[in-house]
Formats: C-alpha cells, structure tokens, sequence
C-alpha cells in the first residue's frame, strides 16, 4: 500500500475532519478510500448502463441461455481483474 499526501484548504480539511467523526472512522485515509471505492463504483455502473442501453439498442438479438450468463459473468470478472491488474 502506498501512501498519497493531499494539500486541502482549511474549509475542506475541517469538513474532513467533520465527516470522519461523524461517520465513526478511525483514520482520515479510511474515508479517503471509501470516496475512491464510491467513485469507482459510480463510474462502474455508469459504463455498465451504457452497455445496458447499446444493446437495448442493439438489431441483433441474443437468447440469454444460461451459458451467455455464464459467458457474460466470466467477461466481467476478467475485466475487473484486468482493471485492477
């Protein structure tokens, strides 16, 4: 693990501080992390709506038997992983 230092304003360094407390966090960095992983996950499910709406979009149509799902469910995990690499 790798340490980050951040320079904030006074305001954002209070807010921080703030959150922290009031969330029950131990350490500034653990709510650092948790807005990342939120990030992440935002944008994760942003692309994946994409993909949602292209194929709603789609001509061409797919029987979703159980081996697509398992193709699909294989694709994303190889994806995650190749994202996090």
């Amino acid at each position: 693990m790798q340490t980050m230092n951040v320079s904030l304003p006074d305001s954002l360094t209070e807010y921080v501080q703030q959150q922290v407390v009031q969330l029950g966090y131990d350490h500034v960095g653990d709510y650092f992390r948790d807005l990342v992983q939120a990030d992440q996950l935002r944008k994760e499910k942003l692309a994946l709506e994409a993909e949602v709406l292209r194929g709603l979009e789609c001509k061409e149509r797919i029987v979703m038997t159980d081996e697509v799902w398992n193709a699909m469910r294989n694709e994303i995990q190889q994806r995650r992983k190749r994202k996090r690499g």
